[in-house]
């Protein structure tokens, strides 16, 4: 349920400004966050080697669809032959594919009162390219963290619902289980939603310590502002009125009726703060879990003193989730968060929460992969290629070819572009590569994954 309040003015309330300690401090404890139970509303590469985890306490967990995976008799991606009632699992990337036999990459999987640790030794479910649990994810990063690439297409119609080869993705399952593991270990009889905890992340929680990461986000970095509705900071105003509904960070949150027709628009708020140091920060709005179904196309205005961009988010994908609205190099001084009732579709309901501001350090090098390898007329060769990186961006690509699987060459060194025509010397079978250089002067890797390299036969 939800209630009508009228609004004249400006409407303020408390703000949380956590101290601006080290990183490495302990992490704050979060506000409380409610979803409204309490009203009536609820040629094969080779396996890569686990890096260390690169979170200090223990790894996350995330509730993602489970199908089970038979192929008695097929090999797996690493070459193991699949007998009857196997003991393994398969991830949507070939990031995290453990060697035959191996245990680089286990995960431990709870379904109910059931709980078993295995590894992976297979790549999918649907889509080979997708590390939903990271927020390194090289790919579908605009898709919350924790949220598997083929739930969003089943749930959503993200990518036209559509896994990345162009097939019709039909379930929205995040991991395939291994016959065994699934009837015996689990003791599950259909698919059905278990609970992932990815043990090279971090620290093993066991099967009584899970916390799920799904949910939300239960602590956050010193140094974090976060600014609630109804908190010094936040300013409100509406022609004619606002709803509200109890949910959200610390149990409510405002609400409108979004329109399309900037002249009709009724409502507006802001999020205003005063940063004290310069660095990285990412931006970020809670979107409530309970309410009418929200839009799609939300439009938050971000402003660092004077500089002023704009984001669209999709409030009914996340739904219960810390929204990004980007990561910014800012400067001590003002920052606010704009958000109205003018959105990109009509009628739907427009959240208002939390905004935070979060730092962020720039800790991982960027990841690259080649986009695209195509014929030109004239003998020429369409090579494009990109990138991302975790805070500061990338500054500048190497790419690099060889020809029938030789030595490596220079190509296109310390560019800022991110496409070129390349002339082949001769006939062969040529293949690019890509790397990057993030503005803290981190450089990438070499990647040779199937899915971060591409090629091309020039008859």
């Amino acid at each position: 349920m939800y209630r009508r309040k009228n609004v004249l003015g400006v409407v303020t309330v408390l703000v949380m400004l956590m101290l601006a300690l080290p990183f490495v401090a302990l992490a704050q404890e979060a506000p409380p966050i409610s979803d409204g139970s309490q009203t009536s509303e609820t040629a094969e590469p080779a396996p890569t080697q686990a890096p260390p985890a690169f979170q200090q306490g223990f790894a996350p967990t995330y509730s993602v669809r489970a199908t089970r995976e038979g192929l008695v008799g097929k090999k797996t991606a690493n070459g193991y032959r699949i007998p009857e009632r196997a003991w393994f699992v398969a991830l949507p990337s070939w990031k995290v594919l453990s060697s035959q036999g191996g245990n680089e990459f286990q995960v431990r999987v709870t379904y109910k009162d059931k709980s078993v640790v295995l590894p992976v030794w297979d790549v999918g479910p649907w889509n080979t390219n997708d590390e939903y649990w990271t927020p390194e994810r090289r790919f579908y990063r605009d898709l919350p963290i924790g949220m598997p690439m083929a739930q969003a297409a089943v749930d959503f119609n993200y990518n036209s619902g559509l896994d990345m080869f162009g097939r019709r993705v039909t379930i929205g399952n995040g991991i395939d289980i291994a016959d065994g593991a699934f009837w015996d270990g689990l003791g599950m009889k259909r698919n059905d939603w278990v609970k992932v905890t990815f043990l090279w992340m971090g620290l093993d929680p066991g099967p009584d310590g899970l916390v799920d990461s799904s949910a939300a986000n239960f602590a956050y970095p010193p140094g974090t502002v976060i600014i609630d509705n109804g908190a010094a900071g936040y300013n409100s105003s509406a022609k004619v009125e606002w709803y509200d509904n109890y949910c959200g960070l610390n149990g409510k949150h405002d609400w409108t009726i979004g329109t399309n027709d900037p002249a009709g628009s009724e409502n507006v708020a802001s999020w205003e703060t005063n940063l004290n140091q310069i660095g990285y920060y990412e931006v970020m709005a809670f979107i409530p879990p309970c309410g009418k179904i929200a839009t799609r196309q939300a439009i938050y205005r971000i402003n660092n003193n004077g500089d002023e961009r704009e984001v669209w988010v999709d409030q009914s994908l996340q739904s219960g989730r810390w929204a990004s609205l980007g990561i910014y190099n800012m400067n001590p001084g003002f920052s606010k968060v704009t958000l109205t009732d003018i959105t990109g579709d009509r009628g739907e309901g427009v959240r208002f929460d939390a905004v935070m501001w979060v730092p962020r350090y720039d800790n991982m090098p960027p990841v690259t992969w080649i986009q695209e390898v195509a014929p030109m007329d004239g003998g020429a060769v369409y090579v494009k290629w990109a990138g991302n990186d975790d805070v500061s961006g990338i500054m500048s690509y190497d790419v690099q070819y060889h020809v029938n699987g030789g030595e490596w060459i220079d190509w296109q060194m310390g560019t800022g572009a991110n496409e070129a025509l390349f002339s082949p010397p001769g006939p062969g079978a040529y293949e690019f590569r890509a790397r990057a250089t993030d503005w803290m002067q981190k450089v990438g890797t070499w990647d040779v994954d199937p899915i971060t390299i591409k090629g091309i036969v020039i008859p």
